[in-house]
This record gives C-alpha cells, structure tokens and sequence, in this order.
C-alpha cells in the first residue's frame, strides 16, 4: 500500500512539474497579439490568459509556487517509495533514490512539456487556462505575499518597456502587423494592404504623378476615331484631353471603353479631372478620385497643371510590399 501511495505521489509531483514548466515556456512564447484579439472576440479562455499577461506577477508567482510544490511531491514520493522497498533506509539511500529518479523527471516534467508548449502554445496555454486559474486562488495564500513584494521592488525600477501603449507608434504598429501575419491573423494580400496604407498616408502625391510633359493624350477637339486610335496605339485605358491651343492645360479624359461601346458625342463622354495641391497624400488623392469616380486627377499649383495621377497606379500602390517608412 506504501508504494502506491509513493507512486501516486511522485506521479503528481511529475504532473505538476509538467504542467508548470510547460505553461511558464506557453506564456513567453504565446502571441499577445493574436490573444487580444481571440479575448475581445470573447473567448473566455483568452480573457483567463491575456488577464495574467497583464499581471505577469501573479503568473510568475504562481508558477515559481507551483513548481515548489511539484518538487516537494516528487522528493516525498521518492522518500515513500525507499521506505516501502529499502528494509535500513537512510540518508544515502535517498540521495541515491533521487539521482536515480532525476532524468526521469527532467525528461517528463521538464524537457518534453517544455517542448510540446514551445510547439503550441496558444493551443495548450487556452486549453489549461481555466485549471491554472484554479491553481492561482489556490496558492493565492503563498503567492499574494510574492506578489506583493514584486510589486513593491517595482517603485525602486525603472519602466517596463515592453508595456503596450494605448497608442501605438508606427514602428510598433508594423511590428503587430507583422506578427499577426506570421500568426496566421492576416493573409499575404491583407498584411501588404495594410502596409500600402501606412506607406501612402504620408507620401506625397507629386510622387506619384506623371509630369505633363510625358501625358499621352490630345485636344479636346480630336474625333471619337482619334481617340481610340490613340489610346490603341500607346495601350491606354483612358485618354487625357487638354483644351484647344492649350498643351499642357489638362482638365479632362475619356474612358476608351465609353468611346468603344458608345456611340454619345465625345464631349458628352469627357470627365472632369478632380484638381489636388502637389502635397496632397496618395491616400487623399485616392479617396478624392473615388469620390468623383474619375480615373485620373490633376496636380495643380497656381492654376497650371504639374501632372496627372492615375487612380489605378494609387491602388496598385497600397498593394505594394515596400516597407512602411
């Protein structure tokens, strides 16, 4: 009977140094991230974990408890099992019991949990989320001390930069950006959108404009066959058109397809270009040439034209995978 009790006490001190060890390699290697997201969408095994995230002294205090007490379990249990099989035991017997029992603990009690939550631990941390709670109230006595004093020595330290700010900056943006894409949490096209925002919220749409000496298109007095020729020859969608005896002075176009399918007079085809300062954004150029769902718009300073953006290159641009600056 003494040795089922030993081995049922060196089994839970195992258990237990498994579920600790295992859980305090989960809990560093968990994604923050992707764990706000799954506690807000209301998953209440997330809100368990990402509350200790926030209190990483509870954690930590309940984790360094829990595995003083997987220790003390195995070292009794090896002591039970010597008493039961050893007729003279001793001192020596039980140094001996525990070195021989060491690599078993450190294989199953540290080494392979350690590993299988390193592997998952989103996984597993949310699967035994609500026992580790259970094992916090239930050490809180021995534990609320340890908290305590961490948080006293906390007004002697300086502060934790790894605390999330409500705001985040750029560059912890793109970070989070980053890692929600490496977690699965944004696909390829979705993670470079966001980046084409980033990257175009602030650059200029001059940038992005084609010079008007470079415009490819006619007066507005050319012929519905002009037009399309044109635009068949240099493989235009649509054909920028400035006023007669005024090169240079763009201020419409007209889609080819209108031209092509269309039999309307040309002058009732052309479409009016939005007209933006050269330091307009790329996004506000954008949004404003969806507001008047216009394909190209104007970049205009006092009142003569310094070139056309195209809204199909603008939205190509929020696609691209150049990094945020």
């Amino acid at each position: 009977m003494t040795i089922f009790i030993a081995l049922l006490v060196f089994a839970l001190g195992l258990w237990l140094s498994a579920f600790f060890s295992g859980s305090e390699t989960g809990f560093y290697r968990i994604s923050f991230v992707r764990l706000s997201i799954d506690a807000h969408a209301g998953d209440a095994s997330a809100r368990r974990v990402l509350w200790f995230a926030r209190h990483p002294s509870a954690f930590v205090a309940t984790t360094l408890v829990g595995n003083n007490v997987a220790n003390f379990l195995t070292a009794q249990g090896v002591a039970l099992a010597i008493t039961a099989i050893v007729t003279a035991p001793g001192l020596a017997w039980e140094i001996v019991g525990t070195l021989a029992i060491s690599p078993i603990v450190f294989l199953f009690g540290e080494l392979m949990p350690k590993n299988l939550y390193f592997r998952s631990p989103q996984r597993r941390l949310l699967r035994n989320a609500p026992l580790f709670r259970a094992f916090f109230y239930l050490f809180a006595p021995i534990s609320a001390p340890l908290i305590l004093i961490t948080a006293w020595l906390k007004r002697f330290g300086t502060t934790d930069p790894q605390t999330t700010p409500l705001i985040l900056g750029r560059k912890r943006l793109v970070q989070v950006l980053e890692e929600g894409h490496e977690q699965g949490l944004l696909a390829d096209i979705q993670n470079r959108l966001v980046g084409g925002l980033l990257n175009t919220s602030r650059a200029p749409v001059d940038s992005s404009f084609v010079p008007r000496h470079r415009i490819l298109g006619l007066p507005c007095t050319a012929s519905r066959d002009q037009l399309l020729e044109h635009a068949r020859h240099f493989g235009l969608t649509e054909v920028a058109v400035h006023r007669e005896n005024e090169d240079g002075e763009w201020f419409a176009c007209v889609r080819v397809i209108d031209l092509a399918v269309g039999d309307r007079d040309v002058a009732d085809l052309l479409i009016e270009l939005p007209r933006m300062a050269p330091g307009t954004s790329r996004l506000d150029a954008l949004l404003k040439l969806n507001e008047h769902t216009a394909p190209l718009g104007a970049v205009v300073q006092d009142n003569h034209t310094l070139g056309l953006v195209n809204r199909r290159r603008l939205g190509e641009q929020l696609f691209s995978r150049q990094a945020p600056a």
